[in-house]
């Protein structure tokens, strides 16, 4: 039983459930058979030993990420992210971090081969004092196997281990046609009126702000103590919004990670690729596939992006993957932030909006260079980044924010939780506090600094659900997505889409995949329909 335990923790703990280990898997038969045909041969010993030892990692690895990210281990892909690892524990160190990889792989090795040893020799001991006779055993093992049988097929942990081996991680990637359906704005009715020339008409050229709110989940919603506790956030910043003219229109998308990775929700969510693993967003730099932030661009768009989150390296791939003309990166000093850190990140999201309210303020005055141009706005919000341990105060006064200093000023204010990144007893608190701190700061700056002259489209999303226990132990993985304009045309094409109108969308699973959202939003981008070619459009926005 003890053996089985340690062998299935792939089956038990991402399952939460201890009974399961109960169940006999095929390697903890063979294990105690071997010892027992074997008694006190020590090279014996040590082969099996460091067999097991490898089976226990991996086991243990594969029930980490299925419990924390819901998918399974794929060692040539995940293996790289030790690097991350390092990171994370001792800061910036460049490229000290590739170089310590392979040897934090071996020392981690190591530890696992000599659990193993060290638990062969116990099951070698306990078998040499309790000198089982052949027919003991094998009745033993008998009723373990008819068990096993009963209980349903095999789970066999080394062929899990050695087809997770042979994964290598390769994508076939979509290529998604993003060109208008005719060349033409075309015109629809005996008495249609001149319509402006769009290069974008679903859009109407109008500028547009993506805010992607880190581990903003569907446990928003479905668990209803976690909805009781972020829905007045949510509700004040609609009404924030709703007081400037706009409506919502929203839905779910399925996330292909949970838990982190966020740039891989990222990648997924401009690019239209499911993008799960490091691997697969390698792959997408020899692609040449077409993103959302390239489109745009190309029809005229000023892409502009803020990366509070990104500390450890500068960010190359926003340009070179997806078109970003301009980045206010964290790592490269571009905020001038000198407050302390909160959680993961230093950065608050409330500077970060402040930070892009004045670069987007230069860019969009008079001589600027989106004076008459539209503009993407993409903003990657990190304030509810895990371990949701340390949430700032909500800063009353934006000129005081100042580099950040106030932080440090005002330390008697930042909530703290007894959390960290192996767990707390305040998840549910600091999680729900973190998300109402992220829609708190958007809605204080929709109804006091942002600039809705330009009559800008404001799509909210999650990159992916938290961890757990925060998310539900079977929960899928589909985070919320809102949609918000003063025009009823454009909100008309999302509906049409399958958006529905409010903030909690209200579509059953099974859900849109995250990768959909690029073809989607490309569709009604490009959009010529009736609606808008009646000569009805509101032209307040930037027109090309």
């Amino acid at each position: 039983m003890v053996v089985n335990l340690v062998l299935a923790l792939y089956l038990w703990l991402p399952r939460a459930g201890i009974a399961a280990a109960l169940i006999p898997i095929p390697e903890a038969l063979v294990l105690v058979l071997l010892v027992y045909l074997a008694p006190g041969s020590r090279w014996a010993r040590l082969v099996l030993g460091a067999v097991t030892g490898v089976l226990i990692g991996f086991s243990l690895v594969e029930a980490v990420f299925q419990f924390v990210y819901a998918r399974s281990f794929v060692p040539r892909v995940d293996i790289q992210m030790i690097s991350g690892l390092l990171y994370l524990l001792f800061g910036e160190i460049g490229d000290l971090a590739m170089t310590l990889r392979p040897v934090v792989f071996a020392l981690i090795t190591v530890v696992f081969v000599t659990v193993g040893i060290l638990l062969v020799r116990g099951i070698d001991a306990v078998l040499h004092r309790a000198r089982p006779t052949g027919t003991t055993m094998a009745v033993v093992l008998g009723a373990a196997v008819v068990l096993l049988v009963v209980t349903g097929p095999p789970r066999s942990l080394t062929a899990l281990t050695t087809l997770s081996w042979l994964e290598d991680g390769r994508v076939n990637f979509v290529r998604h046609d993003t060109r208008p359906a005719d060349g033409s704005a075309g015109q629809m009715g005996p008495a249609a009126e001149p319509v402006p020339d769009y290069t974008f008409p679903g859009l109407k050229d109008r500028d547009i702000y993506i805010f992607a709110v880190e581990a903003y989940g569907y446990a928003t919603i479905s668990r209803e103590t976690m909805a009781d506790l972020v829905g007045p956030s949510r509700d004040r910043f609609a009404d924030a919004l709703r007081a400037e003219g706009y409506e919502f229109r929203s839905s779910f998308l399925l996330s292909p990670v949970a838990g982190g990775f966020s740039w891989l929700a990222e990648a997924t969510f401009l690019t239209g690729q499911w993008i799960d693993s490091q691997n697969a967003f390698l792959q997408l730099y020899d692609a040449s596939l077409p993103t959302l932030t390239e489109m745009l661009h190309t029809g005229g768009y000023y892409t502009f992006t803020l990366k509070p989150g990104t500390v450890h390296a500068s960010w190359p791939e926003g340009w070179d993957l997806f078109r970003f003309e301009e980045a206010m990166v964290a790592f490269d000093g571009d905020f001038n932030y000198s407050g302390p850190w909160f959680s993961y990140v230093p950065i608050t999201d409330q500077f970060t909006l402040w930070a892009a309210h004045n670069r987007i303020a230069e860019l969009t005055a008079p001589g600027g260079p989106v004076a008459d141009t539209p503009l993407l706005a993409y903003y990657q919000l990190v304030s509810s980044h895990t371990p949701f341990n340390k949430i700032p105060p909500l800063i009353e006064n934006w000129e005081d924010l100042g580099d950040g200093s106030v932080y440090h000023e005002r330390e008697d204010e930042i909530r703290t939780f007894n959390n960290s990144w192996g767990g707390g007893t305040e998840m549910d608190e600091g999680y729900s506090t973190a998300i109402s701190y992220v829609f708190d700061s958007l809605g204080k700056y929709v109804a006091e600094e942002m600039d809705l002259s330009r009559d800008p489209i404001i799509i909210v999303f999650g990159d992916h659900q938290a961890q757990r226990p925060i998310r539900e132990q079977e929960a899928h993985l589909s985070v919320p997505i809102h949609v918000a304009s003063r025009d009823p045309e454009i909100l008309a094409l999302f509906e049409a889409e399958g958006y529905r109108p409010g903030l909690d969308g209200g579509q059953p699973p099974p859900l849109a995949l995250m990768s959909t959202f690029f073809p989607t939003f490309a569709r009604i981008a490009t959009s010529k329909t009736e609606r808008i070619v009646r000569g009805e459009a509101n032209t307040t926005g930037p027109v090309r």
